[in-house]
């Protein structure tokens, strides 16, 4: 390899959002083929979560393709569906309505800003534009950009 791989690759593992992957993807392996993980599981998802600031509990179902920019803050409740290739920056959360209740169902494609919130078990439709500090608590449709505080859904014109 030369230096440039190389250099790329170590940045790559060094990355906090690549270590709270990894960790996700592992447990997630383990809980789909029924191994046993805990308390193992517990102790490692906390120590990502105190040292990144994410939080992947191994229940949710993340597609291939995830990207974490820009990590911490990032909290995901364990009910959340996400399609292949999406991007999520820090300080996001995606959650249930104050303990009761899912979370959301991303689809495909779809780029979560900073500080966004994604509030109660609502579908969010392929390619997809979460604007930063975006509150969204209802359903947006494919092709969509989502602003403001009190989401403002505005169709994409492909």
């Amino acid at each position: 390899m030369n230096k440039i791989t190389l250099r790329v690759l170590a940045r790559g593992v060094l990355s906090q959002g690549f270590q709270a992957i990894i960790v996700y993807r592992f447990f997630h392996w383990l809980l789909i083929q029924r191994l046993p993980g805990q308390p193992f599981r517990f102790f490692v998802e906390r120590f990502i979560e105190v040292t990144t600031g994410i939080s992947i509990p191994a229940a949710c179902k993340i597609g291939k393709g995830f990207r974490i920019h820009h990590f911490g803050g990032i909290i995901l409740h364990p009910t959340v569906e996400i399609g292949e290739n999406c991007t999520v920056y820090h300080h996001v959360t995606i959650g249930d309505r104050g303990g009761y209740g899912n979370a959301a169902k991303i689809g495909d494609n779809v780029m979560i800003g900073v500080g966004a919130k994604i509030i109660g078990d609502v579908v969010i439709g392929n390619n997809c534009k979460i604007g930063a500090n975006t509150v969204v608590d209802e359903d947006v449709s494919d092709n969509s950009i989502v602003i403001g505080y009190k989401c403002e859904i505005k169709e994409m014109s492909l």
